[in-house]
């Protein structure tokens, strides 16, 4: 699902959390779409953009928008059962949206060549050097890269 960041005001201040967790289970690829379509729509409803990634049961996700709405979700994510261990990596606000075109982008990394999914991105495979990078790429898009070499 694809957010129109646009139509919201320029002043509203935006914030970033960015954190790893380990699943408590496997995901096949079933449960992964069903947690996908949760992220989304709850996503849509609290104007929150962001990135998942999942590896070898390993989540990291980049979670953006207002800071408030943004801060509950998050504590709802922590009460979460499907996983453990969850460590913040990075917090706090941000000028802009990095993620803008994805209520949840996603990304398995057991399983790359899942192109057909609702909101895949393949913006992994590109080098912090390429064009869909800044010419500073910011904290959480070094962080996702780092996630993706190391598993």
């Amino acid at each position: 699902m694809l957010l129109d960041c646009h139509k919201f005001s320029q002043e509203v201040l935006l914030y970033s959390i960015t954190y790893v967790s380990s699943a408590t289970h496997a995901f096949s690829q079933e449960q992964l779409f069903e947690l996908l379509d949760e992220c989304r729509s709850n996503n849509l409803r609290e104007n929150l953009t962001g990135q998942l990634l999942y590896k070898d049961q390993e989540f990291m996700q980049v979670l953006e928008g207002e800071e408030e709405p943004l801060k509950f979700t998050f504590e709802k994510i922590c009460c979460d059962k499907r996983h453990k261990n969850i460590l913040i990596l990075n917090e706090g606000s941000i000028g802009h949206r990095e993620f803008c075109d994805w209520t949840m982008g996603f990304y398995n990394l057991d399983n790359e060549y899942e192109h057909h999914i609702p909101g895949y991105s393949d913006i992994l495979n590109y080098p912090l050097t390429g064009n869909e990078f800044q010419s500073q790429p910011s904290l959480a898009q070094i962080l996702l890269l780092s996630f993706k070499d190391t598993y």
